[in-house]
């Protein structure tokens, strides 16, 4: 039969981080009408609280402290559990690991506590944090999952929060530190220190240390649930300490985002390939654009879209809604979900295969930081900077690919064993890879892989594969990438006189030998200004002194900085290696967000596959996401007008041609199972939408 996730595609969550100092807080909480808007919104695995980030629990503890609104009713949440299992729906509890504002205030000495000292509601927050280090904190939580354990019968939990939301400097801490490591934990946030990067390294090992103690003490007590911990800052800056960690301390990965559908799209791509079981799980919510706006709901396309996006990437949607103060839902929002998730239903016959992957977009879990933030305070303003270079080298790749209709996913640093899906491998700007990241590229690419990497990625393998030696940076901050009649081709709209525009410093690679030059840099007439002041200036990196700063107060043209000075460093280069082919460019130009240069990548990456499985001439709109059976005989093509707003536009017309070995026995839309004409001609069958109303639909290739 399974595990219960493997045929849930359709879940819920109803925030419910409620106080009790008003006596009317959760008074109207009822259990029935929670379970009748369940029905009504076709969910097959409700996810659902038994505690918050406040603390309080919604069953009878015995050791912590139930919410108030309980007493006298302290079996409420119990029948919701009861009600929903009596329906056949599979029940996931929901358990606040960190976030727990009673423990917080109850015991002092759990307490994440900042550099200076502090604990995390000293300045107002409304979050209380407890250290996954403190074994007192860890002694609780273990209780407590024996005490609901016992109390409530459910499939699978939800440990939300399993992440640093701060640099802790408490007792506990200070002296696991000091025992691993030993001194005091350093206080600086430096990405060329060794201490400070084996900081950052513990803070990852005692984080997963954590949730798998978690998970032991859940296994132990109910041995068939399921365990999932928060991912979605698998995504965010270094400073929560994700990695691998909490994707291997989980039977599936999911977590909740709120960045809109193109992030949706790359999370679930991340997420697919993170998850040693399928499906995923991914998470938002029904209102727009966050919680924080908890009247303002999605409207029915947009909504539905959010469903569409994740059950198209074959992944399980939880639409994530807020109870109100009071205990009372909104019912018009489970008639939407109800519409959203019946459509949804529809498709879930067809979610079979695997994702077809001819790109893979490389995403370094240890590199999600700025490499050139250095010498900053932890605690200090500059330390929330949350500029993570890697990532929006990475989103942009994604976002050419997809509006250029390429087929691709996103591979985490730690499964090279899933290098061989991929025809052609992207490292965008890529910092931080370790040796065994480094020879598992090498490998890929010398078994006839196809490789492009830019910016600060593998500076080791790009001066092996094309000679030479990386003497560092430009100073300059506006830069220019001008093709050569070798490279002009795949730079459309760009030439050596009227080269790329780059807001950024490139790489500098003296000596390359045996490589095609594709594009070679080009400076502006000055080095433009860095800041307004010297001591901005002085400040900044590179760092200039005062008569180069006086330097950069003239300029060639007052609005801008224009080409002036060609060079002959490389900006492109291409090579054979072993089998397979490197294209390295010196700053990674994917992501600009600009599309000029995203259809320069997409022609370079293009250059570098043998044909891709599908190509379309849809509007950048449109996402294109196939699937396919193991021995390739059906094919599962979704397509989604990926256009976030409230009314997206209707779109028509466009072609798409699928590669098959063999013409197609037939071309089908789902769900109907409506024939569609096509032709077929260089192993490739082409066939039309002719509308798009609905803002998705999908089709089965049948060879």
């Amino acid at each position: 039969m399974g595990e219960w996730y493997e045929k849930s595609y359709r879940r819920n969550l109803v925030d419910m981080h409620i106080e009790d100092w008003d006596k009317a807080f959760l008074s109207k909480f009822d259990p029935e009408e929670y379970f009748r808007d369940l029905q009504l919104a076709h969910v097959a695995s409700p996810m659902i609280y038994i505690q918050s980030h406040v603390g309080y629990c919604y069953w009878p503890t015995k050791t912590g402290k139930m919410h108030r609104a309980f007493e006298g009713r302290e079996d409420a949440m119990k029948k919701l559990f009861d009600l929903c299992h009596g329906a056949g729906m599979d029940v996931i509890a929901y358990y606040s690991l960190i976030y727990n504002n009673w423990a917080y205030q109850e015991h002092p000495e759990w307490r994440m506590v900042s550099v200076s000292g502090g604990g995390s509601r000293d300045n107002d927050s409304r979050y209380g944090l407890c250290c996954p280090n403190n074994e007192g904190y860890r002694d609780f939580v273990r209780s407590q999952i024996d005490d609901f354990s016992r109390y409530f019968d459910f499939e699978g939990i939800f440990f939300d929060m399993t992440f640093w939301p701060m640099v802790c400097y408490c007792d506990s801490c200070k002296a696991r530190w000091a025992k691993e490591v030993g001194g005091d934990i350093p206080n600086v946030v430096d990405w060329s220190d060794k201490r400070w990067l084996e900081f950052q390294k513990k803070r990852q090992e005692w984080l997963g240390e954590f949730a798998f103690a978690i998970n032991d003490r859940m296994k132990l007590r109910k041995p068939k649930c399921s365990v999932e911990h928060q991912y979605s800052t698998a995504m965010q800056f270094w400073r929560f300490g994700v990695n691998d960690n909490i994707a291997r301390a989980s039977d599936y990965v999911g977590g909740d985002l709120y960045g809109g559908l193109a992030e949706q799209s790359f999370a679930c791509k991340l997420y697919y390939n993170s998850s040693l079981t399928q499906p995923f799980e991914y998470m938002t919510s029904r209102c727009h654009p966050n919680l924080k706006e908890h009247t303002t709901s999605k409207s029915q396309e947009l909504l539905s879209l959010d469903v569409m996006t994740t059950i198209f990437h074959h992944g399980a949607c939880v639409m994530i809604d807020a109870i109100d103060p009071i205990g009372t839902m909104d019912r018009r929002v489970y008639e939407r979900l109800g519409t959203a998730y019946a459509d949804a239903t529809a498709y879930e016959p067809w979610l079979k295969g695997d994702l077809v992957q001819d790109v893979g977009i490389y995403y370094n879990l240890n590199g999600k930081m700025d490499p050139d933030g250095n010498g900053i305070v932890v605690g200090s303003p500059e330390s929330e900077d949350t500029f993570h270079p890697h990532q929006i080298a990475a989103l942009g790749a994604a976002k050419a690919l997809r509006e250029h209709h390429i087929p691709f996913g996103v591979v985490p640093n730690w499964r090279p064993e899933l290098f061989g899906k991929f025809s052609v491998l992207v490292l965008p700007d890529v910092s931080f890879m370790s040796d065994a990241e480094i020879a598992a590229v090498r490998d890929y690419v010398k078994a006839g892989g196809r490789l492009y990497l830019s910016g600060r990625s593998a500076p080791r393998l790009v001066e092996e594969f094309f000679g030479g030696r990386i003497s560092g940076l430009t100073k300059e901050t506006t830069t220019y990438i001008g093709p050569t009649e070798l490279g002009e081709p795949l730079m459309p709209g760009f030439t050596r006189d009227y080269p790329m525009a780059l807001a950024f410093q490139q790489t500098i690679l003296e000596g390359a030998k045996e490589a095609e030059v594709l594009a070679t840099m080009t400076l502006p007439f000055t080095v433009p200004q860095l800041g307004h002041t010297p001591g901005a200036l002085l400040s900044g990196s590179p760092s200039l002194d005062r008569e180069e700063y006086l330097k950069t107060r003239r300029f060639a043209s007052i609005h801008s900085d224009p080409p002036g000075k060609a060079t002959t460093h490389p900006s492109i280069l291409r090579a054979k290696i072993g089998k397979g082919i490197v294209i390295w460019a010196s700053a990674p130009f994917e992501g600009a967000g600009r599309p000029p240069h995203e259809a320069a990548f997409a022609s370079i990456i293009a250059s570098l596959g043998d044909g891709f499985s599908f190509s379309s001439d849809a509007p950048d709109v449109v996402e294109l996401v196939m699937f396919a059976e193991p021995d390739k005989s059906r094919r599962y093509l979704g397509i989604l007008n990926l256009q976030d707003r409230f009314s997206p536009l209707p779109l028509q017309g466009f072609q798409v041609e699928v590669k098959t070995e063999r013409k197609p026995h037939e071309i089908l839309s789902i769900p109907d199972r409506k024939a569609l004409p096509f032709s077929y001609a260089d192993g490739y069958a082409k066939f039309a939408i002719e509308r798009l109303a609905t803002n998705y639909t999908m089709v089965e290739v049948v060879s």
